[in-house]
């Protein structure tokens, strides 16, 4: 309630007549908007952003008209804040190009929102009113209202995006695809012209075997790299690993795969006397040397996060550097490191470019390292803009990526319930 209060300035927060001079452009935009563009009700979901854009006006004016009145600014300043209303009053009664409406909803929803972060960062320093001078309920209760909306929005956008993709391909999922040969073949033919086949089995293995192989490569090594940045590392050399670690984070994933057409093409070839070196092997250690960085930098962080007490417990009893870190270090901090270890993990299952460029790109059950492979990341991003949307080979690829969805969250199912038993242990 204090929020509304805040937007209708009730209860003396300014004089009535100041409240309907200041919230008047409000109602003018409604009024030419419904007239302009034709705003029954029958379409109101085809003017939802029309809505969304005035509510944000609506914000706008009532905090101009407290900022005001706290701050005592002159009528300059408010010109200079409803500026962008009145231009958008003029584009909405004009029906201008795209372009400049485009330009306009931005203009507007960059200042409204920058009134909002004024009512939450500035104080006033006048006004005698129930909520205090200075306005910090206000600004407390604006400061909650957003964070509060960020983290109900992360939620709102993971099922925003399973909700389309699972509203893609819910017509052959429930209608026409035999889920048992879905998940059990290993035979992909999506184009052929009289015996369609959806198996996903080859794929499946493919994905597996590849993330397996990288994290086989890259969590030793991301452990010991981050075991000796944390506790053998000088200051100015530490300084300088992070850079070049968050250097390697920052290298795309088509770069990555780039370097593993070409230069680990040929290494491979040359070491192990391969026919061809776009193998899993190829994509493993592509994928490792992109988690790395990722397992590092959190499991420094975690080690870092372990009390220096322990360490000097430890060295008290007369333990070397190696048994505070074996015996101490690692247990007190296994949950970050599990954690580490299991980003890691999922960002090698979602990688696409990588293995797409690396691996053969070739549906084939593995039978060791160097066997082509393909993923279902890379098969969605080869062929989805090469089929006609609604066609079943368009809803099955959707249906890839709602297998990824369930294989996501079985993964971070497995290590929430084995994180909990570590910390029950």
């Amino acid at each position: 309630m204090k929020f509304i209060h805040i937007l209708f300035s009730i209860n003396g927060r300014i004089n009535r007549a100041g409240w309907w001079l200041l919230n008047l452009p409000i109602f003018v935009t409604i009024a030419i908007s419904i007239t302009t563009f034709d705003f029954p009700a029958t379409l109101f979901l085809e003017h939802i952003h029309l809505l969304l854009l005035l509510g944000l006006v609506w914000i706008h004016i009532a905090v101009s008209a407290r900022r005001w009145h706290d701050k005592d600014k002159s009528a300059w300043w408010l010109l200079f804040h409803i500026t962008p209303l009145i231009c958008s009053i003029c584009v909405y009664a004009a029906k201008p190009p795209s372009v400049w409406w485009d330009l306009i909803h931005v203009i507007t929803v960059v200042t409204c929102l920058w009134t909002c972060v004024e009512l939450g960062l500035f104080k006033g320093t006048a006004g005698g009113n129930q909520y205090g001078p200075d306005s910090e309920t206000s600004s407390e209760t604006v400061i909650d209202f957003y964070i509060s909306i960020c983290g109900i929005s992360a939620i709102l956008f993971v099922f925003g995006i399973f909700f389309f993709v699972f509203k893609e391909g819910a017509g052959f999922l429930f209608s026409g695809l035999n889920i048992w040969e879905f998940l059990t073949s290993e035979e992909w033919y999506p184009t052929s012209l009289n015996n369609k086949r959806y198996g996903t089995f080859a794929l499946v293995l493919g994905t597996f075997s590849v993330t397996a192989l990288a994290m086989l490569l890259a969590v030793p090594f991301g452990l010991g790299a981050a075991i000796y940045v944390s506790e053998f590392c000088s200051p100015k050399l530490k300084e300088t690993f992070k850079i070049v670690i968050e250097f390697l984070a920052a290298i795309p994933s088509v770069v990555w795969g780039f370097i593993g057409l070409t230069l680990m093409n040929e290494m491979i070839i040359k070491v192990f006397n391969a026919a061809i070196g776009l193998t899993m092997l190829n994509g493993g250690i592509m994928l490792a040397l992109m988690s790395v960085p990722i397992i590092v930098s959190i499991a420094e962080d975690a080690l870092k996060a372990v009390p220096d007490s322990y360490r000097e417990a430890a060295e008290a009893l007369g333990a070397t550097r190696w048994q505070v870190i074996y015996r101490v270090l690692l247990p007190a901090a296994k949950n970050g490191l599990l954690a580490a270890v299991l980003l890691g993990a999922a960002r090698s299952i979602g990688e696409t470019m990588a293995v797409l460029m690396a691996t053969g790109h070739s549906v084939n059950i593995p039978d060791g390292p160097l066997s082509w492979i393909r993923t279902l990341t890379a098969t969605i991003a080869a062929e989805l803009g090469e089929v006609a949307k609604g066609g079943e080979h368009y809803q099955v690829l959707f249906i890839i990526g709602i297998l990824l969805f369930t294989i996501t969250f079985i993964v971070n199912l497995i290590a929430d319930l084995v994180i909990k038993g570590i910390r029950q242990s």
